[in-house]
């Protein structure tokens, strides 16, 4: 870079161009805002990003969310719901809550298996 383009880009790097009204009278400028306060307890992001998951850890989960099994045979999650209401030979899902329903990771292996036709 030329040394003319260089002072148009800083012009404070020119010696001679004096320094900014602000920065000679430094007493004179407003007084700084105080920084926010913390939280003295831990919010709950906090502590959620803490925990380990399976990704964080590097080992996948033994259950699988619903979204995980529509994932793994490329269907939609209604027919993930479907197959375990209708299919006697679909892995059924385990409810481990209201609300939150899981498969065993090694059932659908084992089942994608048998659809495959691989015997073990």
């Amino acid at each position: 870079m030329c040394a003319a383009r260089q002072t148009d880009l800083f012009p404070a790097i020119d010696p001679s161009i004096p320094e900014a009204p602000s920065e000679q009278t430094a007493g004179a400028s407003r007084p700084a805002r105080p920084a926010p306060a913390r939280l003295k307890t831990k919010s709950r992001q906090s502590c959620a990003a803490q925990r380990r998951s399976p990704k964080q850890t590097g080992y996948p989960s033994p259950w699988m969310t619903v979204q995980e099994v529509a994932a793994f045979f490329a269907v939609s999650v209604p027919t993930i719901w479907r197959w375990n209401r209708n299919n006697p030979e679909f892995p059924k899902g385990h409810e481990l809550s209201p609300g939150t329903t899981r498969w065993y990771r090694v059932e659908i292996e084992e089942y994608c298996l048998k659809l495959r036709g691989v015997t073990s």
